[in-house]
């Protein structure tokens, strides 16, 4: 065998020494591709958008079940009855209104009468009814927005009517019988519209010794025979001359504070008429108040002893002063009360008088009331005239002398008054009620300690405030269909 030539064994000792190199560097250059590969997969998908919606934050439960079962509801008569399409008509809302199955039917309406020979007490028929009244299922209680007197209050299911009876809101100033017949069919149309799962109450107050009726000694249901005997029971409040009050209704069950441990409450203190009825309703145990009231004093509290002298130290001077001008201080008020005693008899003559014309009597609840302006202008409308006997006791300028001595009580701040309340609501109820006023006024009276008073304590128990007078009854719009 011939010897291989130099050029020969070069060249396989190159391919050699060549060929593994060759396979690394090939080995190094597939496993560089394949890595790139991967990471540009990677970084691609991490750039892809993502579509997934953001979680919302969960519903408020209450709210939600309330919704999803107004739409079903909504849904579901819309679907089953065609006539819900909206339908155009001048006739009066009262000719589509479909026979409440709960009460019978007239019984609400009836109570526009004031067994005084039909006099003019229509005014208003109708107006501030119940709007927006709905069952909706929130945990087991039904809720409703109600209008009452043209203030509304939403989310109720157990609601309580305080009404002021006292002689003040039939006053000429503030309609008389007129007025407050409006008021008494305006609760008794919102009760018989109450849905089943409803609950209500009234209270009535009113005179100076704070006595206070109730309907029941607890929340009734809004069942049928529940609505006629409410109907039947406000059917004679104020609606007579000869019987005011609060024992004017069908039935009276008085109301006594019970003890109540624990709260907090100061013994010392003296509630006006309409607090005392606000604790009768709040012992109820309501989520909802309407208070209607002519005034809104604010409590008492016994003076003390230095405070008692230095006054009755200054009403000592101002006797001097009357004995110096040839009055004797101690038979003023037997004069007083004289006098008063001969206007009212005169007043109850003119009353008669005005009954057998089939008028509606003027109504007082302080004989002081007939020899203000305004009353003595209506007397003389009227064809009458009343004069006040002031012999033996008036003052220097001639002014009558309505007070002449020193009272053993004094007033607190109304700021006592709302922390009274609120210690009430937290001893007799779980969850706060709302308390909504109204202060009924005439329209030359200047209620503007009233209207703070009433304002604070609405605003500090969730309610709102309105003012209410006799106009504003008569223009109430008609309720909705």
């Amino acid at each position: 065998m011939k010897p291989a030539s130099k050029a020969s064994l070069r060249q396989r000792v190159r391919w050699r020494v060549g060929l593994p190199v060759l396979v690394s560097v090939a080995v190094h250059a597939l496993v560089v591709g394949l890595a790139g590969l991967y990471v540009v997969r990677e970084v691609t998908a991490a750039r892809r958008p993502a579509f997934a919606a953001a979680a919302a934050p969960p519903p408020r439960p209450a709210e939600h079940r309330v919704q999803i079962a107004r739409r079903a509801s909504g849904a579901a008569a819309a679907a089953s009855n065609p006539s819900l399409a909206r339908i155009t008509s001048a006739a009066s809302v009262a000719a589509f209104a479909l026979p409440e199955p709960a009460a019978p039917a007239g019984l609400a309406g009836s109570l526009l009468g004031s067994g005084m020979n039909g006099a003019a007490l229509g005014i208003g028929a109708g107006a501030g009814l119940a709007t927006a009244l709905g069952t909706s299922g929130t945990g087991g209680r039904g809720l409703m927005s109600l209008t009452f007197l043209g203030l509304t209050a939403p989310r109720v299911s157990r609601v309580v009517f305080v009404v002021d009876v006292s002689r003040d809101l039939m006053d000429i100033r503030k309609g008389g019988f007129e007025a407050f017949a409006v008021i008494r069919g305006e609760i008794a149309r919102l009760v018989t519209q109450l849905p089943p799962t409803a609950r209500f109450g009234v209270v009535l107050f009113g005179g100076a010794a704070g006595d206070v009726n109730r309907f029941a000694a607890e929340l009734t249901p809004a069942t049928a025979a529940r609505k006629e005997a409410l109907v039947a029971w406000i059917r004679t409040l104020n609606a007579r001359p000869d019987q005011l009050g609060t024992r004017s209704a069908g039935a009276y069950l008085g109301w006594r504070e019970r003890e109540l441990p624990g709260a907090g409450l100061d013994p010392t203190l003296l509630p006006p008429p309409w607090l005392r009825a606000l604790r009768a309703a709040l012992e109820l145990e309501p989520d909802t108040l309407f208070l209607v009231t002519g005034s809104a004093a604010t409590a008492l509290r016994p003076r003390s002893d230095e405070r008692r002298e230095t006054l009755e130290r200054r009403n000592d001077l101002e006797k001097e002063r009357l004995r110096r001008r040839g009055i004797d201080p101690e038979t003023v008020g037997e004069r007083r009360r004289a006098a008063l005693a001969k206007a009212r008899r005169e007043l109850e003559d003119i009353n008669r008088q005005r009954i057998a014309q089939g008028k509606p009597p003027f109504i007082v609840s302080d004989t002081k009331r007939v020899f203000q302006p305004d009353f003595q202008e209506e007397l003389r409308r009227a064809g009458f005239t009343l004069v006040l006997d002031t012999a033996g006791w008036t003052d220097a300028r001639g002014d009558p002398i309505w007070e002449l001595g020193v009272s053993p009580h004094e007033k607190v701040p109304f700021a006592e008054v709302l922390t009274h309340v609120a210690r009430l609501q937290a001893a007799l109820l779980r969850e706060r009620a709302a308390v909504n006023t109204l202060l009924f006024v005439g329209p030359n009276e200047q209620p503007r300690e009233p209207v703070e008073h009433l304002t604070a304590l609405a605003r500090r128990n969730g309610g709102q405030f309105a003012l209410l007078t006799a106009r504003s009854l008569a223009a109430l719009p008609p309720a909705g269909p």
